[in-house]
């Protein structure tokens, strides 16, 4: 039992690492694994097709792993955490031999130590906060259709409104609403409303983010992404204010997720924090998946 494995389970995608202690890993990816973007059924399905890729490449298992651990967005109640513990341990896997957290905090343990913030913006957006003694607090990211501000969720909802805006004719004509039904596969713009009747999935919607953080300017795209930054940094300050005082270290903001790749959008969102929070951050971790196996050592180290 010398692997340690970790989980970076999204609303679009999930990513897993196993590695052994003497640096030997292995990789592989699949679907989302997020209950709240395809469902519980799909969100197992791509889980253990994951898992399988990695014990078929290196012969191990769940009981050949001294620790793993999940992190999965869209754990955010126990509710949630009951869901997931069913799935993870109809797969193999024991109490105590694994760790369930939301994937906010193993993004946050891939570029930095505690205490700190981690404002997460993918498919959702969360901010999460964590002191040195384990305690975490969070701010955002509590589900689609009511929370999860400027993420790609959100992002994707404000231009696919635009685009029925127009073809309700409350709108005028914007070129970039072309790639709006490209992007769902609509025959044609005039169509959309047909074809948006049709969303079931949240990391549908959210592929067409990509439609507002890319191509050429727009003031109403603009927009969009000037109030979306707003919106995460609130969500940034919300969750420093609950994490408090940290005596005796600084503090470390880290910006992560697939909507802080776009660099306009991660420079929109600096700006929109206050001076001492901006002094604060640290570059993010390239896989979030290192911070999961940081944990896990952690984790196999804590129980001997």
């Amino acid at each position: 039992m010398d692997w340690f494995l970790s989980v970076d389970g999204g609303g679009t995608k999930t990513a897993l690492l196993l590695r052994r202690a003497d640096g030997q890993e292995y990789r592989a990816r699949s679907g989302a694994s997020s209950i709240k973007s395809v469902g519980e059924c799909a969100a197992r399905q791509n889980l253990a097709r994951g898992l399988d890729e990695l014990w078929a490449a290196s012969g191990a298992g769940p009981d050949s792993v001294t620790h793993g651990v999940f992190g999965m967005s869209g754990c955010d109640s126990p509710e949630d955490e009951a869901v997931y513990r069913t799935m993870i341990e109809s797969l193999g896997w024991r109490p105590g031999r694994y760790t369930l957290c939301n994937d906010a905090l193993p993004a946050f343990f891939a570029a930095a130590d505690p205490p700190g913030v981690v404002l997460i913006a993918g498919t959702g957006s969360i901010a999460m906060g964590v002191d040195r003694q384990g305690r975490t607090v969070r701010a955002g990211g509590w589900g689609y259709g009511f929370s999860d501000l400027g993420s790609g969720w959100w992002l994707g909802c404000r231009a696919l409104e635009q685009a029925l805006l127009y073809c309700d004719g409350c709108r005028p004509y914007r070129p970039w609403l072309e790639e709006v039904a490209r992007a769902l596969g609509a025959p044609c713009l005039e169509q959309l409303p047909g074809t948006a009747t049709t969303l079931d999935r949240a990391d549908r919607v959210a592929a067409l983010a990509s439609v507002v953080l890319g191509g050429e300017p727009d003031p109403n795209k603009d927009a969009i992404l000037a109030r979306g930054a707003a919106h995460l940094a609130a969500l940034v300050q919300a969750a420093a204010k609950k994490l408090g005082e940290q005596p005796g270290a600084p503090l470390r903001l880290v910006l992560t997720g697939g909507c802080m790749r776009s660099s306009r959008y991660a420079a929109l969102v600096r700006q929109a924090l206050p001076a001492g929070l901006q002094n604060a951050l640290v570059p993010a971790g390239e896989d979030p998946a290192e911070g999961g196996i940081r944990m896990a050592k952690r984790a196999a180290a804590r129980n001997g």
